[in-house]
């Protein structure tokens, strides 16, 4: 495989000098279990490279990446997908500007708003029924909201969501291009469509993406890639880099981004884990009375179970798996749970869970499919998001909240769209909405003490 970075450090680290330098376990095997990782943990130091300076042998592994997913440069990120967020938009978005964000975004999207004083403005994906979960984009949508607000600057979308669901970047790509808007992507779920033969973001028209390495490859915690087509400043991409994550970078997570990388090269392993999942959705579907989200385009990778239908509750097939049967899914909602699967699950982890759900299955009955989940009421901007996000927040019952400022993301699922952001209005509508269907779980609201001043 061709790994510059780990092939540099296992070098280096077969030197057996004297480390008089960071981190201090100076690579021996100082816990057990740890095997011979330390040895490749470094710091900047000889033949090693600096990240946030793209040199040496980082910046090598990083154009390899680059080039595997079909991009212009790549930068790699120890602080997750989250970092790369924050970065993008310091890159894209000057200081006090305006984004326009899916409605389905990360909350690192809130964070970076208020860090950069950002006025967002939202489009929200249709919502996919019976699952209760966001769906697409329509590009009609961005295009309305781009011309109403002539003066933003970058839209940021999230495809694949935590559900599977890929949006039409190609057509949302051109919506924003007409208008001279940037298009990034929260492509977090998706760092391994290349390997299942999607196409990553930057080929279908993004201007720059980010991708958790850790969520679906296999790298280790926390490790991200930022890709950009090369409309955006690559110097203000690497400096906003380092002015949201560590000056000291781990290097073994850092080489644990060059394997993954070349992991995906080197076999079919998630063409095969792509089909094995494809093969256990027609057998969930058939043998239990569980439903498979589908119907529209999805991570082949993804299983979604939805228990719509059934006396079951998402959350309660959740805790039946791992209680009974030791399977610990991602995340569960109240209508569905969420399955992340990879070569490392092939075959052992899949039968036990078709076996699970199987048994399960055998004991659950019938139930009325749910009402449609209402839309969201309109947001009402009081303040930005930074006042209300840095402000100091009071918890204070829902049902008391209405004109009261949220202070904090109000995030329920489903279906996983925040129903509040920092310096809205919580109005009488939010607060039905929130008590209403299958939200009943939220009673308390942080809010902001005192009044605005914008």
């Amino acid at each position: 495989m061709n790994t510059p970075l780990y092939d540099a450090l296992r070098a280096l680290s077969d030197k057996h000098t004297a480390r008089f330098h960071m981190p201090g376990h100076k690579g021996a095997p100082v816990f057990d279990g740890w095997g011979d990782a330390p040895a490749v943990d470094f710091t900047e130091t000889y033949e090693t490279g600096n990240l946030y300076t793209g040199e040496g042998p980082i910046r090598l592994a990083e154009r390899e990446a680059a080039r595997y997913y079909a991009a212009a440069d790549c930068h790699f990120l120890t602080g997750g997908s989250s970092q790369g967020i924050h970065a993008l938009l310091y890159a894209a978005v000057p200081a006090g500007g305006a984004v326009l964000l899916d409605r389905n975004c990360h909350k690192s999207a809130a964070h970076a708003c208020a860090m950069l004083d950002l006025r967002p403005e939202f489009v929200v994906p249709r919502t996919v029924e019976p699952y209760g979960v966001p769906g697409r984009i329509d590009p009609d949508d961005v295009a309305h909201a781009l011309d109403a607000h002539p003066g933003i600057r970058a839209f940021l979308t999230t495809s694949p969501n935590y559900y599977g669901v890929t949006q039409d970047l190609p057509a949302l790509a051109a919506v924003c291009h007409a208008r001279n808007v940037l298009l990034l992507v929260d492509c977090a779920h998706g760092a391994h469509f290349p390997a299942v033969g999607l196409p990553a973001p930057v080929a279908c028209g993004a201007d720059g993406a980010v991708m958790s390495a850790h969520k679906t490859l296999f790298a280790l915690g926390q490790t991200a890639l930022l890709l950009s087509n090369g409309k955006l400043d690559g110097g203000a991409l690497r400096e906003g880099a380092a002015l949201f994550g560590t000056s000291s970078p781990s290097y073994l997570l850092l080489a644990s981004l060059d394997r993954a990388r070349a992991a995906l090269e080197a076999d079919d392993g998630y063409r095969r884990t792509a089909e094995a999942v494809q093969a256990l959705k027609a057998r969930i579907a058939r043998n239990t009375p569980f439903q498979m989200l589908d119907g529209l385009p999805l991570d082949p990778c993804r299983l979604t179970v939805s228990t719509v239908g059934t006396t079951l509750t998402g959350d309660g097939l959740a805790d039946r798996l791992y209680d009974g049967f030791g399977v610990a899914c991602e995340m569960a909602d109240a209508r569905n749970l969420v399955c992340i699967v990879t070569p490392a699950d092939l075959p052992e982890n899949l039968s036990r869970l078709e076996a699970a759900l199987t048994a399960i299955g055998r004991e659950t009955g019938a139930a009325p499919l749910p009402p449609p989940l209402p839309p969201l009421p309109a947001p009402h901007r009081v303040c930005t998001v930074r006042e209300a996000l840095l402000s100091p927040g009071v918890s204070m019952p829902l049902a008391e909240a209405e004109g009261a400022v949220c202070a904090r993301p109000v995030t329920p699922y489903p279906p996983g769209v925040p129903v509040l952001w920092p310096g809205e209005e919580i109005t009488r509508a939010h607060i039905v909405f929130l008590t209403s269907q299958w939200y009943n779980m939220i009673d308390s609201v942080t809010t902001m003490h005192g009044t605005c001043r914008t």
